[in-house]
């Protein structure tokens, strides 16, 4: 019973999560344009948000209305959360390689610029950076990278790396996973021009000078490791007012309410107990027979 009940769980997290984020996709470029990337971003809550909301008994087993068991057999459900967790660590591995290569790339000056750590995160600058870029660009990466560690970006890149591992055969979530990167980068450029305006040109300039440098970490936040044009087409645009942005905050707090209640009141019940069949016609009674309970069938 407790493999099905892990099953169960597992499944309905997986389905929410996919639900949540096709919902993102579909509303994150109208909603950029109406409030802005930074606030756009914040979307992206609505995903963890659907999948806490699926291991809740639902809305149905909670009126009693159906059992939270499932029709696989007890077998069968070790084998599913076994293999999960099986993915589970063979991706998680694959990230920590992948981090530990980029570490050692850094160490040798051919990484960067990005920031990197997650919970004492630093800056990684290339050995040539001095040389590669001239004195206005440097400002702006600097800026660009110090603006990631105040807003707190190398942690979301934690929690993103988490759902990529839980969610590694759900490939809705991988999908996720990508744009919440790219997402991230634009909320982190109209967070930097929101505070200096003035450096708008400039930036755009940065971007298309470091474009070409691709260097990769699942955790890193990186200065120019994304598309080009979308990006500088988003810094012409101007920030929106301040009660839109009021509004557009609270719209998205509403909107991860009613996803964890929707997930909540929708997500499917379990098959309903089995229930004694009674014969058409005929009552049963219990009789005590040499002092046993028996039952006897009355016409």
């Amino acid at each position: 019973m407790v493999a099905e009940l892990l099953a169960l769980a597992l499944l309905r997290a997986q389905i929410a999560a996919a639900a949540a984020v096709l919902l993102v996709l579909a509303l994150r470029t109208p909603v950029r344009a109406l409030i802005g990337a930074r606030l756009a971003y914040r979307l992206w809550v609505l995903v963890p948000v659907a999948a806490v909301a699926s291991a809740f008994p639902s809305l149905s087993e909670t009126l009693g209305a159906g059992s939270p068991a499932t029709l696989m057999g007890e077998e069968n459900a070790w084998s599913l959360v076994g293999l999960w967790l099986l993915g589970g660590v063979a991706f998680a591995t694959a990230i920590l390689l992948q981090e530990r290569a980029f570490r050692a790339r850094a160490e040798a000056g051919r990484a960067g610029p990005a920031v990197m750590g997650v919970f004492w995160p630093r800056i990684v600058l290339p050995s040539d950076f001095a040389t590669r870029y001239d004195a206005a660009t440097r400002e702006i990466i600097d800026l660009h990278e110090r603006t990631h560690i105040k807003r707190g970006d190398p942690i979301a890149n934690l929690a993103i790396a988490a759902a990529h591992v839980l969610g590694w055969c759900n490939p809705v979530v991988h999908l996720g996973a990508v744009c919440a990167r790219l997402d991230q980068e634009l909320a982190c450029d109209a967070t930097l021009l929101g505070l200096r305006p003035s450096l708008r040109k400039r930036y755009a300039q940065a971007l298309v000078e470091a474009h070409t440098l691709r260097t990769g970490s699942p955790l890193a936040c990186f200065f120019a490791a994304h598309p080009l044009l979308l990006r500088v087409k988003l810094l012409a645009r101007a920030e929106p007012s301040p009660r839109r942005q009021i509004a557009g905050a609270l719209g998205v707090a509403g909107m991860a309410v009613v996803t964890a209640i929707g997930v909540w009141t929708i997500a499917p019940r379990g098959p309903t107990p089995p229930q004694p069949i009674e014969w058409p016609g005929r009552a049963v009674a219990e009789a005590p027979v040499d002092g046993i309970n028996l039952p006897t069938i009355r016409h």
